[in-house]
């Protein structure tokens, strides 16, 4: 059976698709972006170009289908691909996605038939599409929906669906039911219809209502000094109707909130008040209610982050009260938010002193809570349990002195950074209900007490049930990669590939470690994995011209200087194959930016951080970023050189590594030393090469060195000694050179551990030859060396 015969059964689905009126698109269907669409798409012109780059798009078959020539020409070669039909008004169909056992069920209980199994097992079942507007559902909608109906999901306009033949990772896709029998939406319960917004047509925009905002009459300050919780509601709600988006205004709130030292508990019950008194259409006129889990999320979302210097009092120039802030978070300027106090003289009332004797616990309350959780201690006191509002540092100390806990309800990051350097006894109470009858919550109370007293009875028990799977998971989806080099020996001793952190590679100046830098970035690239190369020292003409070079052919020479008016290196290029392979099948992955500021300003790691969040909502994956060299990255400080580049190398580590779950392969140049006898030198004297580099050989998960071996070292080793350039044997096998790979550091396995390469300047190969025992190696460079003494003797 020919290839073409075998690939044959996507272009028949595809074009009996067209067919029944449906618009369709080819896939990927392995690697990293399977599922996304392909890049074939760019041959037909449905393409879409960006910072220079051509990218696939879609978007054009979302209103109108593709030609059958147009879908020809996609499925011409059909290995790595799959076909999806359009969803929504251009084919005139709906597919709900039933996933998982959780979907299964709802399919079975709603007694849906299946139209196409999926790969990974789930069902997809076809509607007809009701003339309007149907949303394929974002991931926020896709939370809301999770909720009610999980496993549910859906894809309208905006939206594709795989059809069989095709296969992903997780298996085959095949038909289960006819395909062009599409189920009436009347088959779907109307609490469904309603959400999905299948029941009926959508109204037009409403002209945005204004929230009602009463002009606060109250004080500018509570008990606690702080600005009441109405007053700024009622600015959130001023931004609103001047235009301000509601979730930017409710980030306000919550950021006011939290810098004013209101507890989570506290926070929650004002940002309820703001929930429900914001308008219910969103800047466009939509019908779009801002939910309290919107205000939940934005809430938690603030309260994550270390608050800022809180509001203070003071005068203006008119002699009243201002309480203001330092700086706008909503805006990131300076302005000054001033709300003047025209009740001077106003104080809080004086906080009951804590007890110059007693044993029982403590329970910090704040203002919202303090009465329920008063009358719940009057049903059963708990072993002598006073409530408090607030408490004095004197206080506190009265606390340590007696030995007696404290409990807070909600504690906010600065109150734990506070309680932990005073070194009280104090446990926090998270998410506490206080919001119930005074026998419900003296039974919370008391269940939650224990509950937080016991968790420092469990060690780490409840981070390996719960904490450590939970990030385990997090780590499974969060779309990074093993990045290999395709040296295999070397890949294996690193756990596959570089992983997320900081790796770094040393070598001097032309000694091979940007050339095997590029090959990295290529093998990884070609296999459809993401690489963001930066560049300090080359141009990105350059960069590519080494690739182009060693890929195609075309002499560098060349390349550097355009070729001649005769023959100019753009036409060869042209019509070179290679240059088209290329083109198509590495750069679509393979990012190269020149970081030294010609291209719009110099390249830190703030600005590299913003490029892999870009590339990670692109790609849906964690780029490999490799950053050439260390010693060129600009650090924004003044301070002494080797200090920048430890400021450098921790920011690369936290900010891309540790947040972003980014591997990244810096290389270093490192300083000149006797190079052929390193091999077998000491590991501290291996590492020592690396003094220009600050502290990078401590903090890198995995440090290693690119260095020539020497000639002794190579007929000590009985390698084939290299070609002599203009030899015939340079001609037939041309001309490589030995490297040593040194593995110094490796902080997931063993190490260190040393490889000798072939290095072929002219193509940009390497040939992992064989791994080296430097004690085997110094004994036979020994014995050699006798030999030849001997010999002369």
């Amino acid at each position: 059976m020919t290839r073409s015969q075998k690939a044959g059964p996507l272009l028949t689905a595809a074009l009996a698709a067209l067919d029944r009126g449906w618009s369709v698109l080819p896939v990927q269907a392995v690697g990293a972006f399977a599922k996304r669409p392909h890049f074939v798409l760019t041959e037909t012109g449905h393409q879409d170009q960006e910072d220079d780059k051509i990218k696939p798009s879609w978007k054009p078959l979302q209103t109108t289908p593709a030609t059958p020539e147009q879908v020809s020409t996609w499925f011409a070669k059909e290995s790595g691909k799959g076909v999806a039909i359009v969803t929504g008004t251009v084919s005139n169909v709906i597919v709900i996605d039933f996933d998982g056992p959780h979907g299964e069920a709802l399919r079975q209980q709603w007694n849906l038939p299946v139209h196409v199994r999926t790969g990974s097992g789930g069902s997809h079942v076809y509607f007809e599409h009701p003339g309007w507007p149907v949303s394929t559902l974002n991931s926020k909608a896709k939370r809301e929906l999770g909720q009610r109906w999980p496993g549910l999901d859906i894809r309208g306009d905006g939206g594709y669906a795989l059809i069989p033949p095709s296969i992903n990772p997780s298996g085959p896709y095949i038909w289960e039911g006819t395909p062009g029998d599409l189920l009436p939406l009347s088959r779907l319960p109307d609490d469904v219809r309603i959400f999905l917004g299948l029941m009926e047509a959508p109204k037009p925009p409403e002209p945005r209502s204004v929230a009602p905002v009463t002009p606060y009459q109250g004080s500018r300050q509570d008990n606690q000094g702080r600005p009441p919780g109405e007053l700024l509601v009622s600015r959130a709600l001023d931004q609103v109707n001047s235009g301000e988006g509601r979730n930017n205004a409710g980030m306000w709130l919550a950021l006011q909130l939290r810098d004013n030292g209101y507890s989570r508990g506290e926070a929650q019950d004002v940002m309820r008040s703001y929930v429900a008194q914001v308008p219910v259409q969103d800047t466009h006129g939509r019908h779009d209610p801002y939910t309290e889990n919107e205000a939940a999320t934005t809430l938690a979302s603030a309260f994550s982050r270390p608050a800022r210097q809180p509001w203070e009092e003071r005068k203006n120039s008119s002699g009243n009260n201002v309480v203001s802030d330092v700086k706008n978070p909503s805006s990131g300027t300076d302005e000054l938010l001033t709300f003047v106090d025209m009740s001077d003289g106003l104080q809080p009332p004086p906080v009951p002193a804590i007890s110059e004797t007693g044993t029982g616990p403590v329970i910090l309350t704040g203002d919202s809570a303090f009465q329920q959780v008063t009358a719940a201690l009057q049903v059963r006191n708990i072993d002598g349990v006073v409530a408090r509002r607030a408490l004095t540092p004197e206080e506190i100390q009265r606390l340590i002195a007696d030995r007696r806990a404290l409990f807070v309800l909600s504690p906010s990051g600065a109150q734990e950074r506070a309680f932990d350097a005073a070194g009280v006894e104090w446990y926090p109470l998270h998410d506490l209900q206080t919001r119930q009858d005074p026998e419900t919550l003296n039974q919370l109370l008391t269940d939650a007490m224990t509950a937080a007293w016991e968790v420092s009875l469990q060690g780490s028990v409840p981070f390996l049930e719960h904490d450590l799977l939970a990030l385990a998971d997090a780590r499974l989806n969060r779309g990074g990669h093993t990045y290999p080099t395709g040296l295999t020996a070397f890949d294996e001793a690193i756990g596959g590939g570089f992983y997320d952190g900081l790796h770094v590679l040393g070598g001097v100046t032309g000694g091979g470690k940007t050339a095997l830098a590029l090959a990295i970035a290529q093998f990884n690239a070609q296999a459809g994995r993401p690489v963001l190369y930066v560049t300090y020292e080359q141009s990105r003409y350059e960069l590519w011209g080494r690739v182009i070079s060693s890929n195609t052919g075309v002499p560098l020479r060349q390349l550097r200087t355009g070729g001649t008016a005769q023959h100019p290196v753009s036409e060869l290029l042209r019509q070179n194959q290679r240059y088209q392979e290329l083109t198509r099948g590495v750069a679509p992955h393979f990012t190269v930016i020149e970081g030294d500021g010609f291209e719009g300003g110099a390249w830190g790691t703030d600005r590299i951080a913003a490029q892999v969040r870009r590339m990670k909502a692109a790609y849906n994956a964690a780029p490999l970023v490799i950053l050439d060299y260390l010693q060129r990255m600009p650090s924004g400080s003044d301070k002494e050189k080797r200090h920048q580049i430890d400021e450098v190398v921790m920011g690369l580590q936290v900010r891309l590594g540790r947040e972003l779950n980014t591997p990244v392969l810096l290389i270093s140049s490192v300083g000149r030393g006797k190079y052929g006898e390193l091999v077998t030198a000491p590991l501290e004297e291996r590492l020592g090469v690396f003094k220009e580099s600050g502290g990078v050989e401590y903090t890198a998960y995995t440090a290693s060195l690119l260095y020539p071996l020497g000639a002794a070292h190579v007929q000590a080793l009985g390698l084939e000694e290299p070609p002599v350039p203009g030899s015939g044997r340079a001609a037939l096998k041309g001309l490589w050179k030995y490297l040593v790979l040194d593995l110094a550091k490796n902080r997931e396995g063993e190490a260190p551990r040393q490889w000798v390469l072939r290095w072929y300047p002219a193509t940009g190969r390497f040939e992992l030859q064989q791994a080296i025992d430097p004690e085997e190696l110094a004994a036979a460079e020994g014995s050699k060396r006798k030999a030849r003494t001997f010999t002369q003797n």
